[in-house]
Formats: C-alpha cells, sequence, structure tokens
C-alpha cells in the first residue's frame, strides 16, 4: 500500500499533457523530411551532489567540476497549414537524444503521427515512442 501511495506521488515517467490527445484528436502524418531538428546544450551532474553552495559559486566563476557533463538535446518543428489562411509551427518536446541519433530514429521510422485537438489546433501531441526503442 505504502509503495502504491509512493508511486503515485512521484512517477517514474512524468506523463506529457496532451498525451490525452492520442485518444481523441484528429491524427495527422509527417513525412521525415518534412522535419527540421534543432539542437541545444545542457549540463549534467551526478544526482549526489553535496555541497550545493560551493557549486553555485563554481557555477559564477565558470568552474565546472569533471563530474559536470555537457549533453546535447533535441527537438523537431514542422509547418502545419489546417486551411489557406493559417500556418502552424508544430514543436515536439525534448527528445534526450544527440541530433545524429535522432537524425537515424527518424529516418528509419519514416513518419511522425501528429494529434491536434479539434477544437484548437494549438494544442497538439507528437506520438515519439519509437524514439524510446
Amino acid at each position: 500500500m505504502l509503495k502504491q501511495l509512493i508511486g503515485l506521488l512521484f512517477p517514474q515517467k512524468l506523463q506529457e499533457s496532451n498525451a490525452g490527445l492520442k485518444s481523441t484528436g484528429n491524427r495527422i502524418t509527417v513525412n521525415a523530411e518534412k522535419f527540421t531538428i534543432f539542437t541545444s546544450n545542457y549540463y549534467e551532474e551526478p544526482a549526489d551532489t553535496d555541497n550545493l553552495e560551493v557549486r553555485m559559486l563554481d557555477g559564477f566563476a565558470n568552474h565546472y567540476p569533471d563530474e559536470i557533463r555537457e549533453r546535447e538535446i533535441c527537438y523537431l518543428s514542422c509547418a502545419y497549414q489546417p486551411d489557406n489562411n493559417t500556418r502552424i509551427e508544430l514543436l515536439s518536446p525534448y527528445i534526450y537524444k544527440d541530433r545524429v541519433t535522432v537524425y537515424f530514429l527518424l529516418e528509419r521510422h519514416k513518419q511522425i503521427s501528429i494529434y491536434l485537438n479539434p477544437t484548437d489546433n494549438r494544442e497538439y501531441y507528437f506520438d515519439l515512442d519509437f524514439m524510446n526503442g
């Protein structure tokens, strides 16, 4: 019982806010070549950080310990035109893989399904389950 309660408080995987659109939204499929891959970098450090104050001061002085690694993160972008007067740029959630891996997986999968809210095209869900495999 206690284990189930802790599991509800701290889920292993965060649910995406628009994931319900997979069952209720309008599905469109976009070919891989229509996507643009954008990258950004972030810094990752071990979870067992001891002295937070010292690490903050090190960050101000641009001194980073050896344990901190720079990682690449990606997201996808594509244009969607529901009618002649409207053009919407659809952005995927962050993909915690490097650009080459994302490009390879995207080319292998050939297309991505995107589920749009029927009443508001600004709400959508990228089906990126294939990126986890």
